[in-house]
């Protein structure tokens, strides 16, 4: 008699770990207490818990209330701080502020005002002017300078003459001494504050309307 195939192949599971973490891994207060209950409530009626050891258990869970009750009130107070913070820089809107940065907006026939100093005498001294995209647009030789603060003197224009797009520009001075090598420049940049962006989480200052700073960058306020 014919005996038809068996099939021998077995389903295959998928394995799981016996080690995988399940539920939360940090206890709440509610937790302790539902732990602490239930111990009592199992335990050897032979060798029921000493009162030391009750006391010790409790005040592990005072202290532990009194800390998260502790962290609780650091992170209202932290978020009451911040939104004073946030109210008292509505107080900079409209006024012009100096800013570490090399960053300029230009919006309309108004723009920021960049300055830079050379940290040493230049024997040439060259600003490159650029767009949001890294596109050159503007080379202004300025020859020989001493060791000083300059305000960068630009009128807006490209090197065709015609006036710049509204947007934010960058300028990057490119200085060297007699021996060719280069010196060393910082620089700071003053606009008006006509925004605040707090999207990111972090309060920001927009100035010119194209300049997203951050509040730490403010040096002073004109």
């Amino acid at each position: 008699m014919a005996v038809s195939n068996v099939s021998t192949s077995i389903p295959m599971v998928q394995e799981t770990s016996l080690y995988e973490p399940v539920g939360k891994s940090e206890l709440d207060r509610q937790d302790f207490m539902t732990l602490f209950i239930t111990q009592l409530q199992y335990q050897d009626p032979m060798k029921p818990m000493d009162s030391y050891e009750m006391a010790s258990q409790l005040a592990q869970f005072s202290n532990m209330e009194a800390t998260m009750k502790m962290a609780d009130n650091m992170e209202a107070l932290l978020d009451y701080q911040t939104s004073q913070n946030n109210l008292q820089l509505l107080t900079l809107l409209d006024k012009d502020v100096r800013i570490l940065g090399n960053e300029i907006g230009v919006n309309g026939e108004e723009h920021g005002i960049g300055e830079f100093t050379l940290e040493d005498n230049a024997d040439t001294c060259v600003v490159d002017i650029y767009d949001s995209g890294q596109h050159l647009v503007r080379t202004l030789d300025l020859g020989s300078m001493s060791a000083d603060t300059y305000t960068l003197d630009w009128d807006g224009q490209d090197s065709l003459g015609e006036d710049v797009a509204d947007g934010a520009y960058g300028y990057v001075v490119k200085a060297y001494d007699i021996s060719g090598q280069e010196i060393g420049v910082e620089y700071q940049t003053v606009g008006k504050v006509t925004g605040l962006d707090f999207n990111s989480g972090k309060a920001r200052l927009v100035m010119d309307n194209y300049i997203s700073t951050d509040v730490g960058a403010v040096v002073g306020v004109n």
